[in-house]
């Protein structure tokens, strides 16, 4: 992870694309018969993550080994299937069942009580709206009609947090974030070798598992069956995945890849600790994984050990191995992936969504707080880009299956990029495209409309920050005039530019941090989506390696955490400003959602309504939360429900926990105020008035009657209530009528 909160779009097993054009031979097919390769391999996407498009890394690796002669192998995005299957009738039987005796005897101490205080709140599991919901999210029109958005989004919140309680109650965040007890997400080599702990955290998905996953992978034949984690979130369900398929399949070669897994490699405070974890596997790879999965199905062919890789590094219990330094692609020998076989009918949105990249690295590699990917000297891998004319190929092709193309990189080279516009543009070719870029001054009024011509959507920026000594500090390379210019550029073009940035960087003050949040308020037009996270240091990044160079002392890990992705350190200035800073930026991102949905950055559904909106989807967003001039005959109805306090032990650690996972500044949850805890999981401290107000809406009530039955309360303050009830979505619209006209401001 580098410093911001939502992770960074290209991370793969890892992956590329090149040549090889479609169609490919599937799995089954008479064309896969005339392949040379014999290998029967089955490559396995885990929970937990985005359910919204399928992801690219298993699809580059496959259609490389295609490419080299074999056979294609069998893709099975878990997370998905796991999710559609939870609500099927058998899943939901037993979910009723398991929640109707839930116990949490097994845990003690803090988890306990942790558990006990998540359970406070949970709605119960309503399969008939998550498939409304499910509905909306696939629908073509409703999609794009905020009002059901939300709606849908919620429900399906609402369903993962019923499926969550089964294991560790509050599990699941947003729908699809996981939120595992501390010791597994420091990266505690006892907490993430814990039987226990893994099954509790797998626990629901245990239906499909039991009933599709395995029996599919123990009468397929495999002889390799690969696993890929892309993100942090996805290591438990990998990690139990592989213990089910070694008890299941006791002879197969099972392998494990993703950046997750180089994660474990890179950053394990001991080398034994890697395979510790990652015990049930035969081998990893480590880096780039193209080449080395090819290797390991010769090997298998050959019926030897993959020992000659340098990214594969085996399992101890086959002798030791020499390590040779890391190989990292030629992009040129990678084709272009292959998408078809992913269940496209499955995931919650109405378009597909495709990842493509044609880089990997980045060719500034200087920013100091960077520490990305499988880096070894520098803040990301050696750069590495394809040519214009092989990524207007790629693309012409990719462009035939897929609306929408998301260019999956560090970051784009301008020129290269501006290149591929004009052609694209001269070729014709219609598709739309987003990708992260640098805000650099090359991006004059007339290129920005270029891109926008070609068909480019949205892009995000890591702007950083909006002060020049904290930007010169990160060795950045930009000034925030000239990047407010290139805003302006991008906005006048009808490109949505999302801003991602950071505040806490080492001896920042108040006042600089401040800048870069007046920075963003003062510029709402420039920029849609985004926001300012917190900085964290990783152990590859050049602050931590200088430490003395950027004020900080006292480095080392966070305590108990044996795989150290992140670190503490001192420094006064910085903390001093915390609070005050965090409350600042509370409510600086106008999105709604986090991560996988619409309002978080670079995400598919973002990408979908910068299509449809433009610029303008700030007001789109906005639009559902404002008072209406029709809402005094438009029913609503609370949406959540306020937290019992009938044991105040456990009332007060919900409140505490609560508290620090807030949007706003952590702490903002009083002691004296009655807990609303929204249907999307967040969760607002009210006083005895607004209660009052809010538990008329306990069953659908228009205002003016609400307004009827409070004749006490002066109009005037009913109003100011009923305003800020629906900018908050404490109630929402009971009953949404046909998609409206779209809103834009």
């Amino acid at each position: 992870m580098s410093r911001r909160s939502a992770p960074r779009a290209c991370r793969r097993w890892h992956s590329a694309r090149r040549r090889t054009p479609w169609p490919v031979p599937r799995p089954g097919s008479a064309e896969e018969a005339t392949m040379s390769g014999t290998v029967k391999a089955t490559l396995i996407y885990p929970p937990l993550t985005d359910p919204t498009s399928g992801y690219h890394s298993l699809n580059y690796l496959d259609s490389y080994a295609r490419a080299q002669g074999h056979r294609p192998a069998e893709i099975i995005d878990a997370n998905i299937e796991a999710f559609h299957h939870s609500h099927t009738p058998s899943a939901y039987e037993w979910l009723r069942r398991e929640l109707s005796r839930l116990s949490i005897d097994d845990l003690n101490g803090p988890d306990a009580l942790m558990a006990r205080a998540n359970r406070l709140g949970l709605p119960e599991p309503d399969p008939d709206r998550l498939r409304r919901s499910i509905g909306v999210l696939q629908d073509p029109t409703l999609f794009y009609d905020y009002r059901h958005y939300q709606d849908a989004v919620e429900g399906v919140i609402s369903w993962m947090d019923a499926l969550g309680t089964v294991g560790f109650p509050g599990q699941f965040r947003a729908g699809f974030r996981l939120h595992p007890p501390p010791m597994v997400s420091i990266g505690s080599v006892a907490a993430l070798t814990d039987e226990a702990v893994l099954g509790r955290l797998n626990r629901p998905f245990q239906p499909y598992y039991e009933d599709v996953l395995i029996p599919r992978l123990a009468a397929g034949g495999n002889q390799v069956i690969g696993i890929s984690a892309t993100y942090q979130w996805q290591l438990p369900f990998a990690l139990w995945i592989a213990r089910l398929v070694r008890r299941a399949c006791p002879d197969v070669f099972l392998v494990a890849g993703g950046t997750e897994i180089s994660d474990v490699w890179k950053c394990a405070s001991r080398p034994e600790y890697v395979f510790q974890v990652l015990a049930d596997f035969d081998a990893i790879v480590v880096g780039e994984g193209e080449s080395a999965y090819t290797e390991i199905l010769d090997a298998v062919e050959d019926g030897t050990l993959p020992a000659g890789h340098p990214n594969v590094r085996l399992h101890p219990k086959y002798g030791r191995q020499r390590h040779l330094p890391l190989r990292y692609e030629r992009l040129a020998q990678v084709p272009v992936p292959d998408f078809s076989g992913l269940p496209w009918d499955l995931y919650l949105s109405p378009e597909r969504f495709v990842y493509y990249s044609p880089t990997r690295g980045c060719y500034w590699n200087k920013c100091t707080f960077c520490d990305y990917g499988l880096n070894t000297d520098g803040p990301t891998s050696p750069w590495r880009q394809d040519t214009v004319d092989t990524m207007i190929a790629d693309v012409t092709e990719l462009s035939k299956f897929a609306k929408f193309i998301y260019f999956s990189v560090d970051v784009l080279a301008p020129a290269t990029i501006l290149r591929f516009a004009e052609r694209a543009v001269e070729q014709g070719l219609d598709f739309r495209w987003g990708a992260e870029i640098r805000l650099e001054k090359y991006w004059s009024d007339e290129r920005c409309e270029l891109l926008r011509r070609s068909g480019c959507v949205a892009i995000s920026v890591g702007f950083e920050s909006g002060n020049q000594r904290i930007l010169d500090l990160i060795d950045k390379g930009t000034k925030p005039e000239q990047v407010r210019r290139t805003m302006t550029a991008m906005t006048k073009a009808n490109i949505g530019v999302q801003m991602m940035g950071f505040t806490g960087f080492p001896t920042e003050t108040r006042e600089e941090a401040l800048d870069s949040i007046t920075f963003l308020r003062d510029n709402p037009d420039l920029w849609t989506l985004g926001g300012l996270g917190d900085f964290m240091l990783t152990p590859g990044a050049i602050v931590a390696k200088e430490p003395e160079r950027f004020g900080i002392t006292n480095v080392r890990p966070v305590e108990g955490s044996d795989i150290v992705r992140m670190l503490r350190y001192d420094e006064p200035v910085t903390e001093g400003a915390q609070a005050e800073v965090a409350q600042a930026k509370a409510d600086l991102n106008p999105g709604h959602f986090h991560r996988p949905w619409l309002g978080s950055t670079d995400t598919p559904h973002t990408f979908f309504y910068h299509d449809r909106y433009g610029t303008a989807v700030r007001g789109v967003l906005a639009h559902d939360r404002v008072r209406q001039d029709t809402d005094d005959a438009t029913e609503f109805l609370a949406n959540g429900s306020f937290v019992d306090r009938d044991d105040e032990q456990v009332w007060d650690a919900y409140r505490r926990i609560r508290s620090d996972e807030q949007d706003g500044a952590p702490g903002d949850l009083p002691a004296d105020r009655h807990l609303f805890r929204r249907s999307d999981g967040q969760v607002y401290a009210l006083n005895r008035s607004s209660r009052l107000f809010l538990d008329l809406f306990t069953a659908p009530l228009t205002l003016a009657e609400a307004q009827r039955r409070l004749w006490i309360v002066e109009p005037a303050v009913a109003e100011r209530v009923w305003r800020t009830f629906i900018a908050q979505r404490l109630i929402r619209r009971h009953r949404l009528s046909a998609p409206a006209a779209p809103v834009v401001t």
